[in-house]
């Protein structure tokens, strides 16, 4: 049985993560109340400058979302790592595995103290069976961070061929 006090505590954690999502861009299309619902799903992690949040190759079906601080992103390649990018609050990483379950394809590495919300693939589904259009709503999101990202990715291309 919960008791007052435990259901008062569990619902003021919710509304500080709701605080800090809020203050995000990511959270910038949802409603308070959309918001507030999102943080019932969520995982934070800390992660200390220096901490591997992710390893490239590793199987895990879940999206970060970076709340404080910045990630730096490195692709393994000959004998070394390659920084591909720093994401910084807002950004978010992992929309691929979320969606296909595929092993990481990079690393991420904090690159000062940070905070991520993660939302495995179970909590969206169930997310998504709770709130139906607010489900929805992440994921038209997620479909339009992934075209972005292959956007940017096509015009690299595109410049690297014609170097």
């Amino acid at each position: 049985m919960v008791t007052i006090s435990e259901d008062k505590l569990s619902i003021e954690k919710y509304v500080k993560y709701a605080q800090v999502l809020e203050k995000t861009k990511w959270a910038s299309d949802f409603s308070w109340e959309d918001i507030r619902k999102i943080c019932y799903y969520i995982h934070p992690v800390s992660a200390k400058n220096g901490a591997v949040v992710f390893k490239e190759g590793e199987k895990e079906e879940s999206l970060g979302i970076i709340v404080k601080g910045a990630i730096d992103i490195y692709k393994q390649g000959d004998n070394k790592n390659k920084k591909l990018a720093t994401l910084k609050s807002s950004q978010t990483f992992g929309e691929m595995a979320l969606l296909d379950g595929e092993p990481r394809s990079a690393t991420g590495i904090a690159a000062q103290d940070s905070i991520i919300f993660f939302i495995s693939k179970d909590s969206l589904i169930n997310l998504s069976n709770d709130h139906p259009k607010l489900g929805f709503q992440i994921l038209w999101k997620i479909s339009k961070l992934i075209s972005q990202h292959l956007r940017k990715t096509t015009g690299q291309l595109v410049d690297y061929m014609e170097a």
